[in-house]
């Protein structure tokens, strides 16, 4: 096949792959479909159907630290895993992140979802809106990133903790596959109402459906059904 050949066959194949992501936005390139459920961020296997959960936006409460793995989606399609790989084996580990401040912010675009032309009265009102609609949540001017162990690098005194998170694991899951920290750090800050400091460190707490075929889990640790041994959650 020469060249002249080979791009008149690879042009108009190259469009069309174009044109199908851009009519399907959650779709990756090798065809799996990326879905919201309440604050799980999911991926939908191609070939198999079954579901991936690879994020989950937590509000920063107590309350959200509970953490519920469906055992199907709105569509009915078994969710089977917690973390571990998607398309042509990339690694998506199961992580926490801080759900963003101006999450469900609705005025940031105009007609069409068209973005705001900067410094128009539109623009500078939803610009104060968004600010009101974010000092609501009750991480405002709380959440210090980690920069290292030194209190100097720091404005006020520092400690750390642990920060438990209960996961409770439907009765398709068969791997589980962690990442150990929470945004993509070992640490999560929030500033006290002292003025302190406080970077936790998240442990995770299992509870696991008794219909379950894969694990079972006790005090909290995951095992094996099969042997009985600890699961690796791939966080070492």
């Amino acid at each position: 096949m020469n060249r002249l050949i080979k791009k008149a066959f690879i042009v108009p194949v190259l469009m069309l792959g174009c044109i199908t992501l851009w009519g399907c936005p959650a779709r990756s390139v090798t065809g799996n479909t990326n879905i919201t459920m309440g604050d799980l961020e999911i991926s939908i296997g191609q070939i198999s159907r079954e579901g991936l959960v690879y994020e989950y936006l937590w509000d920063g409460t107590d309350e959200g630290r509970i953490i519920e793995i469906p055992d199907v989606t709105d569509l009915d399609e078994k969710i089977t895993e917690l973390g571990g790989r998607v398309n042509m084996g990339v690694p998506a580990y199961f992580m926490i992140t801080l759900k963003p401040l101006d999450y469900g912010f609705q005025e940031w675009t105009g007609p069409y979802g068209r973005p705001l032309e900067e410094g128009t009265s539109a623009y500078e009102e939803a610009k104060a809106a968004r600010k009101e609609y974010m000092e609501q949540n009750p991480l405002y001017g709380k959440i210090v990133t980690y920069e290292g162990d030194d209190e100097t690098l720091y404005d006020a005194p520092i400690s750390f903790d642990e920060l438990v998170f209960t996961i409770k694991l439907g009765k398709y899951i068969n791997s589980v596959m962690l990442d150990s920290g929470i945004d993509g750090s070992d640490y999560v800050g929030f500033r006290q109402d002292d003025g302190s400091i406080v970077f936790y460190a998240p442990v995770f707490y299992f509870e696991c459906d008794e219909e379950n075929e894969t694990f079972y889990a006790e005090d909290g640790t995951l095992y094996l059904k099969e042997t009985g041994e600890k699961a690796n959650l791939g966080l070492d």
